[in-house]
């Protein structure tokens, strides 16, 4: 099962709320994982001077240029539509963190001067103190994509039994990686105070994509239940859960812990 945490309010949210529901699957001994589609963990799960094991390498096919082949036509730059391909004099460079790998450029060229190659672009990395709690580490030029998207999401599946619960946690905003998340997951917990963004993401829903289940700030969630959407979470926010969060503690407010049992029954965990 793969639960996605995502949502467009910076700050203490839905990160620091899966943290503490993840706690809470390890102490009841679920097989559980945490992967976050970046280096920003929870202070929760780990601390700043954690050693970090290599798991997976991820690869991108990358057209490579050979220049004994080249005739300087200029028709690889042309159709490149994301601009990874550029001539200086009597040289071409391929930028891999914009290429897509559509080898629109190898079948524009007539002459067999590009081929693909496979670059490391990055890896999956686990805590080495606790190999459950997972992170993408992609190159420093990298830029996350859907594309990446895909790829990390196909090496959970190959990863992961469908026993397993991974809980993936991507940074607030993102929303054009939004439809390939609900795609690619059974579970989406969406973390908002936008009533209309919300209602316009609910209305186009698709029957096959993952299960969203909606959550928002206590102080919304009045108005949320108002425009018939009482089904939300309602997570607790206050001084003392900041606190924590910032200071790597386990959250005490009875309500989270509340919420928490909330979504245990909404996955049919209890």
């Amino acid at each position: 099962m793969i639960i996605t945490g995502i949502g467009n309010n910076g700050g203490i949210g839905i990160t620091t709320f899966l943290a503490n529901f993840f706690s809470i699957l390890k102490e009841k001994n679920i097989n559980a994982y945490w992967l976050s589609l970046s280096d920003q963990i929870p202070p929760l799960l780990y601390n700043p001077n954690s050693e970090w094991d290599e798991q997976h390498i991820l690869y991108r096919q990358v057209p490579k240029w050979e220049r004994t082949h080249c005739k300087f036509c200029n028709e690889c730059e042309k159709v490149c539509e994301c601009g990874a391909i550029s001539r200086y004099g009597d040289f071409y460079v391929v930028y891999s963190e914009l290429c897509i790998s559509c080898a629109a450029c190898i079948s524009a060229c007539k002459k067999q001067a590009l081929i693909f190659e496979n670059k490391k672009i990055g890896s999956i990395e686990s805590l080495h103190s606790d190999s459950s709690i997972l992170r993408v580490n992609l190159n420093q030029r990298e830029i996350f994509s859907p594309w990446h998207t895909k790829l990390i999401f196909e090496k959970i599946q190959q990863s992961f039994s469908r026993e397993s619960i991974v809980i993936v946690d991507i940074s607030s905003g993102f929303r054009e990686l939004w439809v390939d998340l609900i795609d690619f997951s059974d579970y989406v917990i969406l973390y908002t105070n936008d009533l209309p963004m919300w209602e316009t993401l609910y209305k186009s829903l698709a029957h096959d994509q993952a299960q969203v289940i909606l959550a928002v700030n206590e102080n919304y969630f009045d108005a949320f239940s108002e425009a018939g959407y009482s089904f939300a979470l309602s997570i607790p926010h206050n001084k003392i859960i900041n606190e924590e969060a910032i200071n790597g503690k386990k959250i005490t407010d009875d309500n989270d812990q509340y919420i928490i049992q909330e979504l245990l029954l909404k996955l049919n965990l209890i």
